[in-house]
């Protein structure tokens, strides 16, 4: 029997896949808090984030909003509404991919101000870091997007490699596409970036 390009099992591969969505799990975004007053000042009042992070602007007393822009002009990037003296109230916003390419900013950095209290210098800004987009082996079909078919080619590669140097599966370079790879493979399930 060959088992050069035997296949994982079903329940292998059902394991693997759970494990991806475990990955998935812990690679989630993170959610920063800014302190809005309770005198007149956002704490803290500059943050930097993560693409696909949010900001939560957690009121602490006084009457405060939350407005984007420089200068009491607004940009209409994000907007709590009408000022609001409501200690444990909430607003939030998230920087993801989508948020950033429908509002444009020079360097991602957003500012924003509390608008009754604007001319007491209560401002601050977010500014969001995007990855710098690495190289995506996993990405076995070239789709961009590492999914079910770069699985199943990663699958039909599975055993040693034929020719070391031409052959994409190989994720970690040993050269035999194995469960390092599989596991390689699932920790960028996604798009790629």
């Amino acid at each position: 029997m060959n088992t050069k390009n035997r296949i994982p099992t079903a329940a292998v591969l059902a394991g693997a896949l759970a494990l991806g969505a475990t990955m998935a799990a812990v690679n989630a975004e993170t959610i920063h808090e800014v302190q809005v007053g309770p005198g007149f000042s956002f704490n803290p009042a500059q943050i930097t984030i993560e693409a696909g992070d949010t900001v939560r602007w957690v009121w602490a007393g006084g009457e405060h909003n939350v407005v984007s822009g420089v200068d009491g002009d607004p940009d209409g990037n994000f907007d709590s509404g009408l000022p609001a003296d409501d200690p444990g109230l909430t607003f939030e916003v998230t920087f993801d991919q989508q948020f950033l390419d429908d509002n444009p900013m020079p360097d991602n950095i957003y500012p924003y101000y509390c608008d009754p209290h604007l001319l007491f210098g209560m401002v601050g800004d977010v500014t969001v870091e995007v990855p710098v987009a690495p190289a995506c082996p996993e990405d076995l079909t070239g789709s961009g997007a590492v999914d079910v078919f770069d699985l199943l080619q990663l699958l039909d590669s599975w055993g040693a490699c034929a020719d070391v140097d031409d052959c994409p599966a190989d994720l970690t370079q040993s050269g035999v596409v194995d469960v390092f790879d599989l596991l390689q493979l699932l920790n960028a399930w996604g798009s790629c970036r």
